[in-house]
């Protein structure tokens, strides 16, 4: 027999989700279910309603109700969803309800109401060459007033190897072999937001990749490994100042502030430096299954979120010029030819 307590949806809710904590999910996806539940769920009507008495109506009432008072992108919804329909199978595997209200669900209906996400254009999700330009001589500068911050060598890296922030904190020396002339990206920082710590794990892929060590970063590396010792900073880590590691938060914060000023489209990020990286590569002509191993990624999700058109407005311009004097070229042909023929 369930007590009364155990029978609202709060209490479901918290059944469900350590049941999920059981089955290994993460700390980070734990703390998402705990501020997800906070922001859509607590102090609302439906939290503590005996969830034997909540059905796929009273559920799109309170769907409706949330999409009026909230800014709520489609994905953000479909998380929402995910967590009813879990503590409701959970509960019909407990033998306390029947069915699962949520398959009953007008799912487009609600999609409509969502708010749309903003789609960025090309320029704003990589970088041109101008701006390459001035982030770094943005660097150089901050070199010379802070002589000891490795910072800009972290962004500077970024941009010659696409590497995801987490990596590029994660780096140890031990990644770097000087004799086969690679890095081998193996690492990568990693927040706990349950637990408010940083931690090193394996890449987000789960699988390391290898990078060729150029002459431009095997020398960006030299320099940093000179600062280091020079100022006591030098730890395992590549990446380090007198608080040691370097984390990633820092360096994301760093390029956003070096990119903020006038000159830049928007402000940019790591992943801006990766899939500009990733676009100029195919746009070179090197082959998509070589840009996917650098850069780590599937076929898939490098086509779909990672290759942007980079050319400049000018190499366009000729282009599309050059198409056109053919176009014209051709009718001038076909007009000669009807002439030629009519005077026969």
């Amino acid at each position: 027999m369930y007590k009364r307590q155990k029978l609202s949806l709060k209490e479901r809710f918290k059944i469900w989700a350590e049941r999920q904590k059981l089955k290994g999910v993460s700390d980070n996806t734990l703390y998402r279910y705990k501020t997800d539940y906070a922001r859509f769920l607590k102090g609302h009507d439906i939290e503590n309603r005996d969830i034997r008495t909540i059905d796929e109506e009273y559920l799109e009432l309170y769907f409706n109700k949330i999409l009026e008072e909230n800014s709520v992108l489609y994905q953000t919804l479909k998380e929402l969803l995910g967590y009813f329909r879990g503590t409701f199978d959970k509960s019909i595997r407990d033998g306390i309800i029947e069915n699962n209200p949520c398959s009953k669900i007008d799912y487009p209906l609600l999609k409509s109401k969502c708010r749309q996400p903003i789609i960025k254009t090309a320029e704003e999700r990589t970088f041109s060459q101008i701006e390459k330009n001035r982030l770094m001589n943005s660097l150089k500068e901050k070199l010379k007033k802070h002589p000891d911050d490795v910072r800009p060598y972290a962004i500077e890296l970024a941009l010659y190897t696409g590497m995801r922030v987490g990596e590029l904190s994660g780096l140890m020396w031990e990644d770097i072999d000087e004799t086969r002339q690679c890095i081998i990206i193996q690492h990568s920082e990693k927040y706990n937001a349950l637990k408010k710590t940083f931690f090193v794990s394996t890449p987000k892929s789960g699988k390391t990749r290898v990078f060729p060590l150029t002459a431009e970063i095997a020398a960006l590396l030299k320099n940093v490994r000179e600062v280091e010792s020079k100022y006591g900073y030098l730890t395992e880590f590549v990446f380090s100042g007198p608080n040691g590691r370097i984390h990633k938060t820092n360096i994301s914060s760093y390029m956003i502030a070096r990119t903020s000023g006038d000159g830049f489209t928007n402000q940019k990020s790591i992943h801006t430096a990766r899939r500009t990286l990733n676009s100029e590569l195919i746009a070179s002509g090197a082959p998509r299954a070589m840009c996917c191993a650098l850069i780590g990624n599937t076929e898939l999700v490098n086509e779909t979120f990672y290759t942007y058109d980079v050319s400049t407005k000018n190499y366009k311009l000729e282009m599309v010029s050059k198409i056109n004097q053919r176009t014209i070229n051709n009718n001038d042909n076909i007009n000669v030819e009807k002439l030629s023929s009519n005077q026969e």
